[in-house]
């Protein structure tokens, strides 16, 4: 069985490793298998795919839906103590708050990232959550310890040449090394990009490129520079899209301008400003503006460079009240959606739980149920059930009152719940009056039997004299399998029922299981 659980652990693995092979495929296999899933409570799966969905999606458009789904998905982690899960949720906040510029945020979330990742996690997934801290502390001016971070990033993943995290790694690096000044070692993280692609015949994107040609422009390389961005421009990589490709208009402007050649500078900011208005990007409109003055300055016509220069000035304020903007949407939409889920989900948990014991009712096992179902024909762990009926509980009422009937099934089922605490992602609920259902996954049959009777001898031993002198209580307990009893909700429990009254009418106080 444990063969079994390996493969929707691979499957999950599969559709995470796309994510850094082709996002396009990454996202419509996330979106497939969650159609698969089909609507109710999938437990960390489903939300495992959904980060990824909102992963891809922000960088696609507005990150304010997807920020505050993450954010709810992470709430849910924590209170299930689905470590992996949290540290999923965390890289994709981290990134968020990386893209609106939100340092603070974007390296509390990387170092949680990093956290709660655990080290027999797959190479590549601890490679990506270190990058994410490396772009952390490097927007945030620690160099040192960036420069740190994306080599033990590129350790772990020197061996996996079919993704692209190694390019990003040392793309994102090379341009850390430009921001600090570090000349010499952005360089060599170029080259090493440049010799890489090659080795592999991997192409370069356009914003790698725009790193490449930037650190070529710092080390006085101005021909090399402009040869890499006129190579992207015609070449059409992958991710060319209107950002990068203002991205590199920018700097292929001030490549030229510094190559002493205004016209075709002037034509490349006429495109880039062009392109920029079409398609609303201000990040690369007001960068635009600054190489136009720069150029009106070259070329002196200062009174224009003047006027380019205020221009550039305003919309550099406008740019920063902008991102303070959309930080303000992403927190205020995080912040409304963990609000109403909060509400809805405590009414759905009042919905899902019996008031008497506080243990899950009826309506939670059979979702709960279900899904755990489904997982096993996905392939999945295996599942198994325990139907259980307090002996003689008519007695008790009938002789002692209803009262203490109640306080005997409060007690009850405080130790059937720290009997399942024991085993992860066990459960025990009430399904009304005095039956109650155990839900053990990913138990063998022996690992079952042990667990029910351990059960059955805790209400047996129990000292039952607070809730009343002299009382006894005892259950008996049915037992059902999925795969080998039944594959589906009704079928299990119509079978564990059954060996419920099979045990009641052999004497009771005992627990039957398949060929008992």
């Amino acid at each position: 069985m444990v063969v079994e659980q390996q493969t929707v652990d691979e499957r999950l693995a599969w559709v995470e490793r796309q994510y850094w092979i082709d996002k396009d495929v990454a996202l419509a296999a996330a979106q497939d298998w969650l159609v698969e899933l089909g609507p109710g409570e999938h437990g960390a799966l489903s939300r495992r795919l959904e980060v990824q969905v909102a992963s891809i999606m922000t960088r696609r458009g507005d990150p304010r839906q997807g920020a505050a789904e993450v954010q709810h998905i992470l709430r849910w982690a924590e209170r299930h103590g689905e470590l992996a899960l949290q540290s999923r949720a965390h890289d994709v906040l981290g990134s968020i708050f990386e893209l609106v510029g939100d340092r603070a945020l974007s390296l509390e979330h990387a170092v949680a990232t990093n956290d709660l990742i655990d080290e027999s996690e797959l190479p590549l997934m601890r490679s990506a959550a270190r990058l994410t801290l490396a772009d952390a502390l490097g927007s945030a001016g620690s160099f040192d310890e960036a420069r740190r971070r994306y080599n033990e990033a590129l350790r772990m993943v020197i061996d996996d040449p079919e993704t692209s995290i190694r390019y990003q790694i040392l793309n994102n690096l090379a341009y850390t090394e430009y921001l600090a000044g570090n000349h010499e070692e952005a360089l060599a993280a170029v080259e090493s990009l440049i010799s890489l692609s090659a080795l592999n015949e991997r192409p370069i994107g356009m914003y790698a490129r725009d790193t490449i040609a930037r650190v070529y422009l710092t080390a006085g390389r101005l021909d090399d520079a402009a040869a890499t961005l006129v190579a992207a421009l015609e070449a059409k990589p992958v991710d060319y899209h209107p950002d990068s490709i203002a991205c590199a208009l920018v700097t292929l402007a001030e490549t030229y301008r510094r190559q002493g050649r205004f016209d075709a500078a002037q034509a490349v900011i006429d495109r880039c400003k062009e392109l920029t208005t079409e398609h609303t990007l201000v990040r690369w409109a007001t960068e635009a503006t600054r190489e136009q003055a720069e150029i009106h300055a070259e070329t002196d016509d200062y009174k224009a460079a003047f006027e380019a220069y205020r221009s550039y000035h305003e919309q550099s304020i406008a740019l920063g009240a902008s991102e303070n903007e959309a930080r303000g949407r992403i927190l205020e939409a995080m912040f409304q959606t963990a609000e109403s889920r909060r509400e809805s989900e405590h009414y759905r948990e009042m919905a899902e739980r019996d008031p008497l014991t506080e243990l899950p009712n009826r309506r939670f096992v059979d979702e709960h149920l279900n899904v755990l179902l489904a997982l096993l024909r996905e392939g999945g762990a295996p599942v198994a059930i325990a139907m259980l009926d307090v002996d003689h509980f008519k007695r008790i009422n009938d002789t002692l009152s209803h009262e203490v009937g109640d306080q005997a099934l409060r007690e009850l089922g405080r130790i059937l719940a720290e009997a399942m605490a024991l085993v992860p992602g066990a459960v025990a609920a009430r399904l009304g009056g005095e039956e109650f259902l155990l839900i053990m996954p990913g138990l063998d049959a022996n690992a079952v039997r042990v667990l029910c009777e351990t059960v059955r001898r805790a209400v047996m031993e129990h000292d039952w004299s607070p809730v009343a002198p002299g009382l006894r209580v005892t259950a008996s307990l049915g037992v059902a399998r999925a795969p080998d009893d039944a594959d589906t909700s009704s079928a299990l429990l119509r079978a564990a029922d059954v060996r419920m009254y099979v045990a009641k009418r052999d004497g009771r106080n005992r627990v039957v299981h398949a060929g008992d």
